[in-house]
């Protein structure tokens, strides 16, 4: 069926004005742009504010570029031919009609010569193209001089296009084919198809220029959106910055004077790993803040150790086993200890391993156990109590290893212990109990995974296998054998890991063989870092971390403290504190706990210390 023209150039015209509807949201979007906006400047901003703000104003920028696009993009189309435009096909399929009539025509008629019904159609076309930017130039397949039933006859029309409009270029060229061949003829049969050749020529230029234009609005948009931007990140970035800046530059310059007495070599050190290129208000606000951190770091050196009234020999003891400097300061007295109640009121469930203690479990849940007056037999039921019998061990021990595991890597650790007075095998089962407690009335379980619980018992029993009754110091002055397999840093802790996880070789011992890869990984690592943070040099850097903990979260500590004589953990006290410090409490309860003998009763205290003597 033919189309009607008019109908078809009035879709394009519908779809022209459905594309121009899209400037009322152009207009919409061009109101943030154009109307002026009242700028407050809060100078209390703070990163994620700004970082909010210009997210805002960049996105809406991107919004609005990607909208200007999608509209003028196509209106520069709008002079191109449509991408489906029927007319051709309609030609095609009208022309083969009216050449199949001339054909039954001169048929039919057996004195007829020509049939002009062909050559009124092409007339037709040429009329209905001569408003158009592109025309027909030539047939193939409608030739004028046929033989119908052997007569020689004419069907005029195919030469009515010239071959002057030619196009000079191939691609220029469209070649509509009909869809099926109504007459069966040399030129138009199963494998050809008569065809009408159109002139492309001058739609091509005008989409050639339609490209052009539209990359040079690309571009003018592209560049002004550049431009709108670059005001936006000034004004929201760059002048508050630059504020910060100016008025880090008027204090900075005190922070480095102040400190410049004491520090002048540092600062020139400063000074010199300042990147080249840097602008000034940069390097220095590095230079402040190194300057800050170092004095920091010095005031709280200065604070940290009291020497007044010691003894020249125990001041050496100070300097040779923590690697600090010292300096005497008024001295800061202890305050009382504060019980608190235990990890749980209940043993742990099922069978009981040690059925009689030699100690009353009481005992075992307070500070006044004296493993010093206990034989090897019974230091090791307490052991086995705390890893299997206590509320702790029930979700430790009894659910990581074996009592028949524990028990043979029990008595490999203890062989590693020599006779030292001091670092004993007696001293790690001290050491051992004095981390269940911290365990148990700090509720672990809460906030800290029974694997790493374990492994810091564990880690607690190993701290000190194969000591040698040396300091780290003498070890690495002396030039000794475990100075220099573990380049002079902490080589006695060093060897401690070792020694612990060269026993668990040993199936069975191996007091970690049952867990997964993960809780393996996690134990290691709680048995590494903590056996190698109870090297005394690592004291007042673990001093400073606790400091900063409680300064970070001090609101809600305090909070705690207030619910001190109860068993509840705030939340908050669990998640912004216990939790997010997890790595540096066990490794401070071990450390504690390695050191705890002058805060136990001073029985204890006593006997520990003339063992030291």
């Amino acid at each position: 069926s033919a189309v009607d023209p008019v109908f078809l150039r009035t879709a394009r015209v519908a779809k022209t004005a459905a594309r121009a509807g899209r400037f009322l949201k152009l207009a919409k979007c061009l109101d943030f742009v154009i109307r002026p906006r009242s700028r407050v400047q809060d100078n209390t901003d703070s990163a994620k504010m700004l970082s909010g703000k210009l997210m805002l104003a960049l996105s809406t920028k991107v919004s609005l570029l990607t909208i200007s696009m999608v509209i003028l993009i196509p209106l520069l189309q709008v002079g191109q031919y449509p991408e489906e435009d029927l007319s051709m096909k309609v030609w095609g399929q009208r022309l083969e009609g009216t050449y199949a009539r001339s054909y039954e025509q001169l048929r039919a008629n057996g004195t007829m010569q020509t049939s002009h019904l062909f050559a009124d159609a092409v007339q037709d076309m040429r009329s209905f193209y001569s408003e158009m930017n592109y025309f027909p130039y030539q047939f193939e397949g409608y030739a004028e001089e046929v033989t119908i039933d052997g007569r020689d006859v004419k069907i005029p029309g195919a030469s009515f296009l010239g071959d002057e409009h030619f196009p000079a270029r191939m691609q220029n060229i469209v070649k509509q084919q009909v869809s099926t061949c109504l007459v069966q003829r040399p030129s138009c049969n199963e494998k050809e198809r008569a065809a009408i050749f159109i002139n492309f020529a001058d739609v091509k230029r005008r989409e050639d220029g339609a490209a052009m234009a539209t990359t040079c609005v690309v571009i003018l948009i592209m560049a002004g959106v550049a431009s709108n931007l670059k005001n936006i990140i000034d004004r929201i970035v760059v002048k508050p910055v630059s504020r910060i800046l100016t008025a880090a530059k008027q204090v900075s310059s005190a922070v480095l004077q102040l400190a410049s007495e004491d520090h002048n070599n540092e600062d020139k050190d400063v000074s010199d790993g300042v990147a080249e290129g840097m602008p000034d208000e940069m390097a220095l606000l590095e230079k402040a803040f190194s300057k800050l951190s170092r004095i920091s770091n010095i005031a709280l050196q200065d604070n940290v150790v009291d020497i007044s009234g010691m003894a020249d020999e125990a001041k050496g003891v100070v300097v040779d086993m923590m690697n600090m400097q010292t300096k005497s300061n008024a001295s800061d007295s202890l305050g009382p200890r504060r019980q608190s109640l235990s990890f749980r009121d209940v043993a742990a469930p099922g069978l009981v391993v040690v059925a009689r203690l030699s100690v009353r479990a009481a005992e075992v849940d307070s500070w006044a156990l004296n493993f010093l007056k206990m034989q090897d037999p019974e230091r090791q039921e307490v052991a086995t109590h705390i890893f299997f019998d206590t509320g702790l061990g029930s979700i430790t021990g009894a659910a990581f290893t074996k009592v028949h595991t524990l028990r043979l890597f029990y008595d490999a650790v203890m062989s590693a212990y020599g006779p030292q007075p001091y670092h004993n095998a007696t001293h790690a089962v001290d050491v051992l109990h004095c981390v269940y407690r911290l365990l148990s009335l700090t509720q672990a379980d809460q906030w800290v995974s029974d694997a790493e619980s374990f492994a810091l018992m564990v880690a607690a029993l190993c701290h000190d296998m194969g000591h040698m009754g040396r300091t780290n110091a003498f070890l690495v002055e002396t030039g000794h054998e475990l100075a220099l397999q573990y380049n002079d840093a902490s080589p006695l802790e060093n060897m401690h890991c070792t020694s612990l996880f060269k026993v668990c070789t040993n199936s069975q011992a191996n007091v970690f063989q049952v867990l997964s890869q993960d809780q393996y990984k996690q134990a290691r690592k709680t048995c590494v870092a903590t056996i190698l943070h109870t090297d005394l040099a690592h004291h007042f850097d673990m001093v400073k971390d606790v400091n900063k903990a409680y300064e970070v979260g001090s609101d809600v500590i305090e909070k705690q403290a207030g619910l001190a004589a109860t068993s509840t953990l705030l939340p908050q006290y669990e998640t912004d504190v216990l939790r997010k410090n997890s790595p540096l409490f066990l490794k401070l309860f071990l450390h504690f706990s390695d050191i705890s003998n002058p805060l136990k009763p001073f029985d204890i205290c006593q006997a520990w210390a003339h063992c030291v003597l």
